[in-house]
C-alpha cells in the first residue's frame, strides 16, 4: 500500500483567487477539473491510500471532500484545518498517524500534471530510500538538489537554483517513517523559509541519516504545472492546437 499525500489548504503566491470563483481545485482545464486531472494521474498505483489535507472553508461552502469522495473513493483520508499551517511539510506531518510506517510515500503538488507513468518513476527508486522528479530550470520559484557524479542527491534546497535540475513537486520515500524523522528533525532545527517549512530540506536530514536519494529527469514537455492561470491557459493552447 502506497499512500499519497495531497497538501490542498495552502495559499499560493501566483494563482490570484480574484480570476476564480470556485476553490482552486475546482478549476477547468480542456474540460476536467484540476482535481480530476490529478486523481487520474495517479490511478497506475493499484494499491493506494489518498490523504488529502483540506481548508475547511472549501470543505464547508464547495464540499470539496464530497467531490474528492467521489473521484477518490470513499475511503481516502481527509484531513480539514481551520487556518494554514506554517508550510507544507507541517501540513504533510498532520497525516501522521497513517504514514508513519514503513508504507511507501508520496507527497505531491495538487497543481501539476505528468504525462508519464509515475509507476515506472517509483519502480526506479527501488535502490535509494527516497527520490524526486526533476526537470530543467534555473527560477528561483523552485526548489533544487545538487548530485554527485553518480546523480545521487547530495543537497537540496528551497527557491534557490543551486543546479538545473528543479523538482518538479513530487517526493518519494520508501518508507514513510522516514520522510516523518527527516520532517521532525527539519522542523527541530528551525530550517525554514520565510517562516514555511518546505518539503525539500527533508532530503538533507535523510542525506544526514546516510539514506540515498535518487532523481527520474522527465523532460519538461511532459510536466506541467498549473500555478497560475497564465501556465492553465498555455496548457490549454499546446492541447488545443
Amino acid at each position: 500500500m502506497i499512500n499519497i499525500v495531497i497538501p490542498l489548504a495552502g495559499k499560493s503566491s501566483f494563482f490570484k483567487e480574484d480570476e476564480i470563483i470556485f476553490p482552486k481545485p475546482f478549476t477547468e482545464i480542456c474540460g476536467k477539473t484540476m482535481i480530476e486531472m490529478l486523481i487520474e494521474n495517479y490511478q497506475v498505483f493499484q494499491e493506494k491510500q489518498f490523504i488529502f489535507i483540506l481548508k475547511e472553508d472549501d470543505v464547508r461552502g464547495f464540499h470539496l471532500d464530497e467531490a474528492i469522495k467521489v473521484l477518490a473513493g470513499k475511503d481516502s483520508k481527509i484531513i480539514i484545518i481551520k487556518e494554514q499551517t506554517q508550510g507544507m511539510a507541517c501540513s504533510a506531518l498532520l497525516a501522521l498517524e497513517w504514514i508513519d510506517n514503513d508504507n511507501p510515500l508520496i507527497i505531491a503538488n495538487a497543481d501539476q500534471y505528468f504525462e508519464i507513468n509515475l509507476n515506472q518513476v517509483v519502480s526506479s527508486f527501488d535502490n535509494y530510500k527516497a527520490g524526486v522528479i526533476t526537470f530543467e530550470s534555473i527560477h528561483p520559484r523552485w526548489a533544487y538538489v545538487r548530485l554527485d557524479n553518480d546523480s545521487n542527491v547530495i543537497e537540496a534546497v528551497e527557491k534557490n537554483p543551486i543546479s538545473k535540475n528543479a523538482i518538479a513537486g513530487f517526493y518519494y520515500y520508501r518508507q514513510g517513517k522516514d520522510f516523518v524523522q527527516a520532517a521532525q528533525k527539519m522542523i527541530e532545527k528551525d530550517v525554514h523559509l520565510n517562516g514555511q517549512f518546505f518539503i525539500a530540506p527533508t532530503l538533507n536530514e535523510l542525506i544526514l541519516m546516510d539514506k540515498s536519494i535518487g532523481i527520474y529527469k522527465v523532460d519538461k514537455e511532459f510536466y506541467h504545472t498549473f500555478y497560475s492561470m497564465e501556465k492553465i491557459r498555455e496548457y490549454e493552447r499546446i492541447k488545443n492546437a
